[in-house]
């Protein structure tokens, strides 16, 4: 006859992990979502302050998004729209916990 003592620590210590998998999976998560809105509305003023520019639509773009921190990767301007794309590094801990080094959007703006 096989004694079942210590069994509910075992099944504990299994549930723990699991949640704790889930608790990171679901940082990883938010913090992605929250980078990538931070980074759509960044991108958003890059492309409006190339469209409203009297200079260069470009540089104006370059400088908003230097000033915020990010990176302009791309710009071009025809037809009266800026199509803008921005760039930053992933945070921490998602980068080191998934593949992405970088997160990047591109933004439209026209009249």
């Amino acid at each position: 006859m096989c004694s079942e003592q210590g069994s509910a620590t075992v099944l504990t210590l299994a549930l723990g992990l699991i949640i704790c998998c889930a608790g990171m999976v679901s940082l990883l998560v938010i913090q992605l979502t929250l980078a990538r809105s931070t980074l759509g509305s960044y991108a958003d003023l890059a492309a409006i302050a190339a469209v409203q520019t009297g200079g260069d639509p470009c540089v104006a773009a370059s400088l908003v998004s230097s000033r915020n921190g990010i990176e302009l990767s791309a710009c071009e301007v025809k037809d009266g729209q800026a199509i803008v794309e921005v760039r930053m590094p992933a945070p921490e801990l998602l980068a080191r916990f998934s593949h992405l080094k970088f997160l990047a959007v591109t933004a439209r703006a026209g009249y």
